[in-house]
């Protein structure tokens, strides 16, 4: 089963007992709040969009109020904007503060391991160039230094850790990358992350870190205004699940 089917699985039975009380799709993410004070944060692939007229969605201003079910189906879409919004409904429902410990991935990291990271975290680069023993950045749009993301079917047979962008459950490249890696810890990564370790069971992935919103209208603030990651900081906690003991 794809990962997307098993997010839909283990969300579905609570997506039809909350209502969507409010919906921002920002510049950098897009944040869904449920009726129980919950919400999911999912990224916005915004540069992605191949919209055909300035409505980038055609069921704008008919959600409050809908069931979550009617955003938490179209995980199944190819429609980033669809899968975007799905990601964050089913975030909301999923991801619960209590199942989370304090760690974080980059304490795993040292000068023994190889490190591979799909997706361009810019914070984590120059940390993790000064503890690895080897470090390589797969990007669907290279920066810098980063290599196509076509590298990743060559540079995930041969690394001890994989970093992985939470997006790529978005665009629906995660299972792909599954299949490819051989890293002894593999790792989701960002907000987009949903953490609920049976959807990811029987499968490679090690550690699920993700992101609890603590401060709804502060987040929806910032979503508003443009921001990204580093500005929800103030608004979320960071979390992480263990997928593997």
């Amino acid at each position: 089963m794809f990962i997307h089917n098993r997010i839909y699985e283990k969300a579905k039975e609570d997506s039809n007992n909350f209502i969507i009380k409010d919906v921002r799709i920002g510049l950098g993410y897009t944040i869904v709040e449920l009726d129980n004070g919950f919400c999911g944060l999912s990224y916005s692939f915004v540069k992605e969009l191949n919209a055909k007229t300035c409505t980038a969605l055609e069921y704008a201003g008919s959600l409050i109020g809908k069931k979550a079910h009617y955003l938490l189906e179209k995980i199944f879409s190819y429609d980033l904007l669809d899968s975007t919004l799905a990601l964050a409904t089913a975030n909301a429902i999923l991801n619960k503060e209590e199942n989370s410990v304090d760690y974080d991935i980059i304490n795993h990291i040292n000068s023994t391991k190889s490190v591979v990271m799909i997706g361009y975290f810019a914070p984590l680069i120059p940390i993790i160039e000064k503890k690895a023993k080897h470090f390589v950045i797969c990007e669907r749009n290279p920066k810098g230094d980063s290599l196509p993301d076509y590298a990743e079917y060559f540079e995930l047979k041969k690394c001890d850790i994989a970093v992985v962008s939470a997006t790529t459950l978005i665009n629906k490249t995660i299972d792909n990358i599954l299949d490819i890696s051989e890293a002894e810890t593999f790792a989701i990564l960002g907000p987009s992350c949903p953490m609920d370790k049976e959807i990811f069971s029987s499968t490679k992935v090690t550690h699920l870190c993700g992101s609890f919103v603590t401060d709804a209208q502060k987040a929806k603030t910032i979503i508003n205004e443009g921001g990204g990651t580093q500005k929800l900081k103030a608004a979320t906690k960071k979390g992480c699940v263990l997928c593997q003991s």
